[in-house]
């Protein structure tokens, strides 16, 4: 399915009791006066959802759910609830039989500009009858009426986009951060000075909080909290830069310790300590263990510019005698690694278990019809390449096997058969066997490359689909009776259909999107199984 746009679809302005059949004013609450138990009670708050606790409350002060809340006063914020809730006063309920969480974000998006654009807030609260009165731009139908089946569609569509980037994301990470550690039992240890360790040791420069202008910059001080970001200014002269190094507050919460990436201001409550070989990892090592400086160190017993350099670290040590600085960046990389892998596990979970019904379609409720293959798929043939002729190199070489999927060889041959986002059906050797090919590799004469003639749907799943559908045909061809190329266009293979009659890409995808997700979450309930047993077995 192509990507939806919000410029898709008409939009038009909607009196908000055309959009909701129930506005009204919660009945409240006072928290104060309740005992702890497990209705969430939503408050005034611009976060969190407006959640501030669990109560027990009476049957009359009890919200239903599925619905959207607007404080009222304060910063007006809406949210979606999704849970029966009681609540403080002032908090505006919204509602409407269609209502459900993908649509909610939807309306919530807008709801919130149009709080924003009219100037609401703390002079200017939120009114039952200003609310009544005015209008929000939605999408439409064709009917005029407000398109809830494209907002919904919309949200899923972004929801399943940010799934696979937060996936993309920790993949990739998993490939940077494999490999094994040795463990720390394993090295050697040695006692070295801080400026054995440290090149630059360098305090920040004072600057008074009537002296610091608004800006983008962190400024780092003696904090113990948020990375030890104390504001964010805009002064440019007259203070101390740095990036890449750890912070040390020297008063204050003396001792507290953390690695700054990016470039900061420092106070003069705070010592830089920058390692010329050390990256973030080994960074976020060293950060350990300089924060035992806390045990040592108080608010009344400062880390002055001399007693920093006096310090001593005790560090993993190479061969040479030197910081072991590889170690432990290494040693972070893998415990890294393992919450990544703890974090995936769990994305993927998450996805089977929420996504999946977004994906999920019954066979039966499908149309389907019989396609002559040459009708929906271009048929290429391919080029002869002996062995003999064959020179070794790095790009796939595809035969007609059943195995390693078709690939027969390694070469740096390149001919007409180049291609990429195929389908290779094997017509010789083993006859209908065929494979996908996202990659670019060069095909033999014993196999054709199908495309499908509706390129924009030609993806990995419904090029999977479709191999299915013409190994199902396989019963009726062998090596004496040839898939050859007139036998593959006159083929009639079933697909479903939209519609209109044509194949239906979007069940395609869907379908396959799903098997995917259970195979899956077959092999992380293996593995979970596997680690558990592992873990029983060692205890």
């Amino acid at each position: 399915m192509s990507k939806l746009k919000l410029t898709d679809v008409g939009w038009e302005e909607f009196l908000f009791p055309k959009i909701f059949s129930e506005i009204f004013i919660a009945k409240s609450s006072d928290s104060n006066a309740l005992s702890k138990g497990d209705i969430p009670f939503v408050g005034r708050s611009s976060v969190n959802n407006g959640f501030q606790g669990l109560y027990h409350v009476s049957e009359s002060k009890i919200v239903k759910k599925n619905c959207i809340t607007v404080s009222m006063v304060g910063e007006p914020r809406a949210f979606y609830q999704p849970y029966d809730f009681t609540c403080s006063q002032n908090i505006l309920v919204l509602r409407n039989e269609i209502l459900n969480k993908d649509i909610s974000k939807f309306l919530i998006s807008i709801i919130n500009s149009y709080l924003i654009s009219k100037g609401f807030g703390y002079g200017y609260p939120v009114g039952l009858n200003r609310v009544i009165k005015n209008k929000l731009m939605l999408p439409v139908n064709s009917q005029g009426q407000p398109n809830w089946q494209f907002m919904e569609d919309y949200i899923k569509q972004e929801q399943k986009q940010q799934a696979q980037k937060i996936i993309d994301y920790y993949e990739r990470k998993l490939i940077e951060l494999a490999g094994d550690v040795v463990g720390l039992d394993k090295v050697e240890w040695k006692t070295f000075r801080f400026t054995e360790v440290f090149q630059e040791i360098q305090r920040g420069k004072r600057l008074t909080k009537a002296n610091q202008t608004d800006g983008p910059k962190p400024y780092i001080s003696s904090t113990s909290e948020n990375n030890g970001v104390d504001a964010f200014i805009g002064n440019g002269t007259g203070v101390r830069k740095f990036e890449d190094v750890l912070t040390l507050a020297n008063s204050g919460s003396v001792g507290s310790t953390f690695y700054q990436q990016f470039e900061f201001v420092a106070s003069d409550h705070v010592t830089a300590l920058k390692s010329e070989n050390a990256d973030k990892y080994a960074y976020l090592f060293l950060s350990t263990l300089v924060k035992r400086l806390e045990e040592k160190y108080s608010f009344n017993r400062e880390i002055n510019d001399t007693r920093i350099k006096r310090e001593k670290v005790i560090l993993p040590a190479d061969k040479e005698g030197n910081p072991n600085f590889q170690y432990m960046s290494n040693f972070v990389k893998k415990l890294e690694l393992d919450k990544v892998q703890e974090v995936l596990e769990y994305i993927y979970i998450y996805i089977y278990i929420r996504v999946k019904n977004i994906l999920e379609e019954k066979v039966c409720e499908i149309s389907w019809k019989d396609f002559w293959i040459e009708d929906v798929c271009e048929i290429k043939s391919s080029v002869r390449l002996t062995k003999a002729n064959q020179e070794i190199g790095l790009r796939p070489f595809v035969g007609a096997s059943d195995s390693d999927n078709g690939i027969t060889a390694f070469v740096s041959n390149k001919n007409k058969s180049l291609d990429a986002n195929v389908l290779g059906v094997n017509y010789n050797g083993s006859v209908v066997e065929n494979f996908y090919h996202p990659y670019e590799a060069i095909f033999s004469d014993d196999v054709k490359r199908l495309k499908w003639k509706d390129e924009i749907h030609g993806n990995k799943y419904t090029y999977l689909f479709l191999k299915q559908m013409i190994l199902s045909q396989k019963i009726k061809y062998a090596y004496g009776y040839k898939f050859n190329g007139e036998r593959m266009k006159r083929q009639k293979i079933m697909l479903p259909v939209t519609k209109t009659g044509l194949p239906d890409y979007d069940y395609m995808t869907s379908y396959m999107q799903k098997q995917e997700l259970e195979q899956i979450f077959k092999i992380l309930n293996y593995l979970n199984k596997e680690n558990t047993h592992v873990k029983r077995t060692f205890t």
